[in-house]
């Protein structure tokens, strides 16, 4: 099988969007399956070295600057890409991140569709833009594909609600997780000197959006220092860049902090790289991630595949993937979540079964199992007979 992928959103890092992609194609191409890579024409160089080159693998650069819904986007989901495809002697097209036009389908394609968050949260996207473009963008992207791929039961059912699409063209496959970076002694003392961590503390990872419920974890762990006499830090990871949308949910945040007296107890690293993230997951308490709404949530498995308790929302997609390895709590509940930090600081023996059952857990989280599933996916795609 000859598989085209469109790698457009890469744009210098490798998140989780991106890291599907590099190790579906790894796979792929390892298993004697040949696959074509479409990316930016800017990112060239830094994509052959990504992926190094192989026999079963082709690399062809797009004159595009951004993968955003657009026109020029769109003629080349219509054109370019479906002649590109032909020329190539493919089978299908994958377009991996949450949405594609071809209005000109000349072979199968299949989308991904991590989640549609913005049905819900529209956070930093304008009103305009969710209203106009991004919802009826979704709509029809989701007509125009064969088939839509998603990560998990909960993100299926969402896409079908709101979205339209029959639960008949949904499937679910899971996200896989990357290895863990080995342990650096020199970067963890490191951020305990930049950070100023002199004990334990407690983890959040994602970022201060509005659906990470950072507020309301502000006044729960404050309620763990005054009434819990807890000692520790909490550490709020993620990007704290200058645009509009995070200045203000920082300034919220602050304020938050402020409000609770929790100035010399609460730190916003802004972003981290992964073997950062790996330090903290090694050296933190637990992880705490009261999300309002994720389609999977894969720092939950990222952290146990750490051996870190984690606590986690009971709503959305986060149940369905923790399963019963994660102490589940209500995100609204501030009390809720003070009393499941508290409860895991105090009970070693719950923390041990935790650890235990997140290790189990991850083990059907492979890129390997992700890359068999879009296979069989391929191939019902390519042939309605096949089974």
């Amino acid at each position: 099988m000859k598989v085209v992928f469109d790698f457009r959103k890469y744009d210098g890092i490798i998140g989780g969007v991106e890291q599907g992609v590099v190790q579906i194609v790894k796979y792929l191409t390892s298993t004697e399956h040949s696959v074509v890579v479409l990316c930016k024409k800017n990112r060239l160089e830094q994509v052959k070295n990504i992926f190094l080159q192989n026999q079963n693998l082709t690399i062809i650069p797009l004159d595009v600057k951004s993968h955003a819904m657009s026109v020029k986007n769109i003629k080349l989901d219509s054109n370019t890409i479906q002649d590109i495809a032909l020329s190539q002697s493919a089978d299908i097209i994958h377009f991996f991140y949450n949405w594609s036009f071809p209005l000109r389908k000349k072979l199968p394609s299949v989308l991904t569709v991590h989640d549609v968050i913005p049905f819900t949260f529209r956070e930093a996207m304008g009103l305009f833009r969710n209203a106009f473009l991004y919802k009826p963008g979704i709509k029809m992207a989701c007509c125009l594909n064969n088939f839509i791929a998603t990560v998990s039961e909960y993100s299926k059912q969402d896409i079908a609600k709101k979205v339209g699409v029959p639960l008949k063209k949904i499937r679910v496959i899971p996200n896989g997780l990357r290895e863990p970076n080995p342990k650096d002694f020199a970067l963890e003392e490191g951020l305990k000197s930049k950070f100023k961590i002199n004990s334990n503390f407690v983890l959040n990872v994602g970022g201060i959006h509005e659906r990470k419920n950072i507020v309301k974890l502000i006044h729960a762990f404050a309620m763990l220092v005054n009434l819990r006499k807890y000692p520790g830090k909490l550490l709020i990871t993620g990007s704290v860049a200058g645009a509009p949308y995070q200045i203000k949910m920082k300034n919220i945040c602050d304020a938050a902090v402020r409000e609770a007296g929790m100035e010399n107890k609460i730190v916003f690293t802004g972003f981290i790289s992964e073997k950062e993230l790996d330090s903290f997951f090694r050296m933190a308490e637990f992880l705490i991630y009261p999300s309002l709404y994720e389609g999977f949530g894969i720092p939950v498995l990222e952290a146990m595949k750490m051996e870190l308790p984690v606590i986690t929302s009971n709503i959305t997609g986060m149940p369905e993937v923790a399963g019963d390895a994660a102490y589940l709590v209500d995100p609204h509940s501030i009390e809720e979540m003070t009393s499941a930090m508290s409860e895991l600081l105090q009970n070693k023996k719950l923390r041990a079964e935790m650890i235990a059952k997140g290790l189990e857990r991850v083990g059907a989280y492979t890129w390997q199992n992700v890359s068999e599933r879009y296979l069989k996916l391929y191939q019902e795609a390519i042939d309605p007979n096949f089974s």
